[in-house]
């Protein structure tokens, strides 16, 4: 008798201490600014709460300390717009789009046309925009956060298009003016290749490597744009290969010097879509991870090895969207170069935009039909999936090319 009580005793002892552990790893913890009906809505933890009423948002972006929210405004003339989470309270930041938080402080950069603004948002009721840059194409802050690189655009003078120009922009210590000096210049237009002025920049995580992608006239830059590799030392530039104007299908590694992307010309994301990982710069060693007959449409790096990506079967253009494949995730060993596929959507429905939230420990895509979209999240390897968020609006689709980053975004795990 005395040993069935003790076994039942550490039998429920076992199921205590287990069941909060499984029932964790189960549990969805994330912040989510998001976009339902065209208005900007907030999900922290299990809890919606809708920001604007009745307005065309796009776009949201949090702050580092996930205190504010950056986002769009209007479908046409565009504004920024902030979002104070703590307060409740909107401010105007200005006329303008691409904006920008940056790496470590509450310091927002937007551009207006061609200048370059930056708000310092430390009080939510005093927002100052102020000029820091002209003749701006396009910019990325520095890693440290301590200003900007950005490019020119190439002018058309004399049946003969301006070289790129990429501008460093700092702020030096006990001046609140930047300074502005030369950093690299691209010569826009020759035999084999030609741009007019470029995407935002990546660095890698050492620091040494920039990636862009030089685009030409937006014509062609429709079906092909030049992936390239700039040192930054500004002293070695690289061309690897032709890609989609998409700026989350090119992305370095967490750690190391892998960098991943998916090549192919060709407007249409149903064919000619191949995942690429980059190794060796400047030798520039290229391996393609896309079996023949399936096209990629974008990924996510889990870590230095593995990598999750939406993938489907090759297909030509269709105006029937029936005829067009729709993607699930499949998950890949870079080593022995093994896939598997870690989610299985319903019939006519597909798995976009993987993403690592929480330090890899919840991966989060978006489900859709085409017509309605809903935000899932599950373990990294798929299990335990869940709709995170329902009745997403539906991102711009452009052959089969779906920009999910205009309608939500995660705050990281340490916000």
């Amino acid at each position: 008798m005395k040993k069935t009580i003790m076994l039942l005793l550490v039998f429920i002892l076992f199921a205590v201490w287990v069941t909060p552990v499984s029932a964790a790893k189960q549990q969805i913890s994330l912040k989510t600014a998001f976009v339902r009906n065209n208005d900007l809505w907030v999900k922290i933890d299990k809890k919606e709460a809708q920001v604007t009423h009745g307005e065309y948002v796009r776009n949201p972006r949090w702050s580092y300390d996930g205190n504010w929210i950056a986002y769009t405004k209007g479908a046409e003339q565009t504004e920024v717009w902030l979002y104070h989470v703590v307060t409740g309270s909107l401010r105007l930041a200005g006329p303008g789009n691409n904006a920008q938080w940056a790496p470590a402080r509450n310091e927002l950069a937007f551009q207006t046309g061609e200048t370059l603004n930056l708000i310092r948002a430390g009080d939510p009721d005093k927002l100052e925009a102020n000029r820091v840059a002209e003749r701006v194409g396009n910019y990325s802050w520095l890693p440290d956060g301590s200003g900007f690189l950005f490019s020119t655009l190439s002018m058309l003078s004399g049946g003969r298009w301006s070289d790129i120009e990429l501008y460093t922009v700092k702020f030096e210590k006990g001046s609140n003016k930047p300074t502005t000096r030369l950093f690299y210049r691209i010569p826009s237009q020759s035999e084999q290749f030609f741009a007019v002025m470029t995407s935002p920049f990546k660095w890698s995580p050492d620091g040494k490597w920039i990636a862009f992608l030089a685009k030409p006239t937006a014509s062609l830059s429709a079906d092909g744009n030049t992936l390239c590799f700039l040192a930054s030392n500004a002293r070695s530039f690289v061309k690897a290969g032709q890609m989609l104007d998409q700026f989350d299908w090119f992305q370095w590694a967490p750690a190391g010097g892998l960098f991943a992307y998916i090549e192919g010309t060709g407007r249409e994301a149903v064919r000619n879509k191949r995942l690429t990982v980059v190794e060796g710069l400047p030798s520039l060693r290229q391996t393609s991870y896309t079996p023949a007959g399936f096209a990629d449409r974008g990924f996510a790096w889990q870590n230095d090895r593995t990598v999750v990506v939406a993938r489907a079967k090759e297909a030509e253009w269709s105006v029937e969207e029936r005829k067009r494949p729709m993607p699930k995730l499949m998950r890949i060993d870079l080593a022995s170069g093994q896939e598997k596929p870690i989610t299985s959507p319903p019939a006519r429905q597909g798995d976009f935009d993987p993403l690592f939230a929480e330090d890899g420990s919840k991966l989060t895509w978006v489900r859709t039909n085409r017509k309605t979209a809903d935000a899932m999240a599950a373990e990294p390897d798929g299990k335990h999936a869940k709709r995170w968020i329902r009745q997403l609006t539906p991102a711009t689709n452009d052959y089969e090319r779906w920009n999910w980053s205009e309608v939500i975004d995660y705050a990281e795990s340490d916000r």
